[in-house]
């Protein structure tokens, strides 16, 4: 056989056999199998999955599932829903939880209090889906399982935590494009989506929906893995390390996955971008720029020590020594900390809110949402016509000069009583908005604060002491005091991996 006979041998076998894959790729398109809710990214898929949610013993609630109490608080609702209820689920993080308390005092339950006097007619069902150091891409799986369970409306509440883990998943994010474009391709073919729920279906782990990946294929874990839980932890955050483009980049798409999620399901949606200290919250972890010199770091150090030592009735030359220090390396966050304090004595309290923005955004480690985040957020609920309520323009309007911080918050993310109370009211005002209440009376908000009131008042001591302990506890995680197995460093990026043997 000759040369060219081989090579058309060879062709007409290869197109025999893509004929057969795309003749089944037909057949499932037409009989409509094998079709995603929505669009997967490469970096919303994980090693398995297990729903939030169970059906109980007497099939008359779901509750959140024994193995996910770890990160969520006890929560449940009616397996049926009742006529003429409405259900709502609230998804984020600890946020969303109530940390350092839990559910009973954080937004959603005075919203579901709220509902109560603001519609009477209507009762509302609040369900609760925060889970402790979740970031976006962690709730998509969640809000994926919630479709099932008829809701009215979802509020997402994100932002805080998309670093937690994204220096140990570096090389999830850092996957060439080629392989993230092919994946991309691959899971819009309906034969690999029915292979993959083929092999999901045949796993032997009872409850669980593993998901089959396809190969060569980055994945994240199927539970939280937080940098900071780790021995080590906080000195693993470098500037290089962070990547802060890339984690922008995704959190755009997941908030994009979300709203094509509830527009495809027909599911009102509402953005929350949560609340961060500023005039209380120093930055986590500064870091001089690569291109300061070690004389020119010295200097900055030495202004910060001198601003200190400079009486608090010389403002102005506090500010101008401190206003040197940034200049000479704007990436050093505690200066631009120092200098917002010094502008505040100066009563240039408008510099000194630009001032603490800028030190909570250069942070080495992002504890709080970053402005870039923000903006995303307010992009995407823009594009797709999302209401979105800022809750840290919300806490700024209660708080002195604009700025906030312990005032309405616990430390630096978490909301106070008080707090979670204003937001629970603005997302009453967003459903006005939204029509999914009666036009506004005078008289529904005094009860409703009193009924705030009324139910803090008959929450237990323990229910406070158990709060305060893990405030404490937090304060130190935060501060990089996590007690968990040590950080290692892997042998082919050297990004750092917890060593679970230890």
């Amino acid at each position: 056989m000759s040369p060219r006979r081989k090579v058309l041998f060879r062709t007409a076998a290869v197109l025999l056999g893509l004929s057969v894959f795309l003749l089944c790729e037909l057949i499932c398109r037409l009989g409509g199998w094998g079709e995603q809710a929505t669009a997967t990214d490469a970096f919303t898929e994980f090693v398995g999955l297990r729903p939030l949610f169970q059906l109980s013993p007497d099939r008359q609630r779901y509750d959140v599932a024994a193995n996910r109490r770890l990160y969520f608080a006890e929560e449940s609702f009616p397996a049926q829903k009742a006529p003429g209820h409405r259900r709502v689920f609230v998804f984020g993080g600890s946020t969303v939880q109530g940390r350092p308390f839990s559910i009973p005092t954080a937004f959603s339950t005075f919203l579901k209090i709220g509902l109560r006097h603001a519609d009477p007619t209507v009762s509302w069902e609040v369900v609760n889906c925060g889970g402790v150091s979740y970031a976006s891409y962690r709730l998509l799986p969640i809000m994926r399982e919630c479709l099932q369970y008829e809701p009215d409306l979802y509020i997402v509440c994100t932002g805080h935590n998309e670093f937690l883990e994204c220096i140990t998943y570096a090389e999830v994010r850092n996957s060439s494009e080629l392989l993230k474009q092919t994946h991309g391709l691959l899971c819009q073919l309906r034969t690999v989506q029915i292979l993959r729920e083929t092999l999901r279906s045949l796993s032997p782990e009872s409850g669980a929906s593993t998901s089959a990946p396809l190969p060569a294929r980055p994945l994240l874990p199927e539970e939280v893995d937080v940098l900071l839980d780790h021995q080590g932890g906080l000195e693993a955050y470098t500037r290089e390390a962070l990547q802060s483009t890339q984690i922008v980049r995704q959190f755009r798409i997941n908030l994009t996955q979300m709203a094509e999620l509830t527009e495809q399901a027909g599911v009102p949606l509402l953005f929350i971008s949560p609340p961060s200290s500023l005039g209380d919250c120093p930055p986590f972890k500064s870091e001089f720029s690569a291109d300061t010199t070690p004389e020119a770091s010295a200097h900055i150090l030495a202004l910060l020590d001198n601003a200190t030592a400079v009486s608090a009735d010389r403002a102005d030359k506090v500010v101008g020594r401190l206003k040197e220090a940034v200049h000479t390396d704007p990436s050093f966050a505690f200066a631009w900390y120092e200098l917002g304090h010094a502008l505040l004595n100066a009563n240039r309290s408008d510099e000194a809110l630009a001032a603490f923005i800028r030190a909570k955004d250069e942070d080495i480690c992002p504890l709080r949402m970053t402005s870039a985040l923000q903006q995303v957020m307010a992009d995407v609920a823009r594009t797709h016509d999302i209401p979105l309520l800022d809750a840290h323009q919300l806490m700024a309007g209660l708080s002195r000069n604009g700025i906030v911080g312990d005032g309405m918050l616990v430390d630096h993310i978490h909301p106070s009583f008080r707090g979670h109370q204003q937001i629970a009211l603005a997302i009453i005002q967003q459903f006005r908005e939204l029509e999914l209440l009666p036009p506004d009376t005078a008289e529904w908000e005094p009860a409703a604060q009193s009924a705030f009131e009324e139910h803090v008042l008959s929450l237990d001591d323990l229910y406070f002491l158990r709060g305060q302990r893990t405030l404490q506890t937090l304060q130190a995680w935060a501060q990089g005091r996590g007690d968990g197995p040590p950080l290692v460093r892997t042998s082919d990026e050297g990004s750092p991996a917890a060593d679970k043997n230890n």
